[in-house]
């Protein structure tokens, strides 16, 4: 038995120096899942270039978005969110997001957000603080804390 797990060992070793000497290289892939913090910023980056396409990449497809503290599913799927963005990427609304200060813990990113520039020709400035749940490499849900 020791004497098959050393041939083995020796069989691979060689395998290994024979493709290294002869010049090949072993592909591998890998996907690398962008980090919680990307992904967010991704969207913001969206947003900002007016790329609808781009938000809804940064969201699953099943992506829930709820207020806070009420609880009230506000969007729910691709479709409900490009209806959301659609409103605000008209071309009379002249919008942008800046994040005025963002937490990471884990897979929670928690963006304070000014939303700022002009609609309909009149000036429009904002606050607002969202929370995502990432997980996959896209937005899974998202809280909107609603003041009352």
């Amino acid at each position: 038995m020791r004497s098959m797990i050393k041939a083995a060992a020796i069989a691979a070793f060689l395998l290994c120096v024979g493709i290294a000497a002869s010049g090949q290289t072993v592909k591998t892939t890998q996907t690398v899942q962008k980090t919680p913090e990307q992904v967010a910023q991704s969207l913001i980056d969206a947003y900002n270039a007016r790329d609808i396409e781009g938000i809804l990449k940064a969201y699953s497809p099943e992506s829930t978005a709820y207020a806070l503290p009420s609880g009230e599913v506000i969007l729910k799927g691709h479709d409900a969110i490009r209806k959301k963005f659609a409103r605000v990427l008209e071309p009379n609304m002249k919008l942008k997001v800046e994040i005025v200060s963002r937490i990471v813990d884990g897979r929670f990113v928690i963006d304070k957000e000014k939303i700022s520039g002009t609609a309909d020709g009149k000036p429009v400035e904002f606050f607002g603080t969202v929370i995502y749940e990432i997980a996959d490499g896209v937005i899974q849900k998202e809280w909107y804390l609603r003041q009352q």
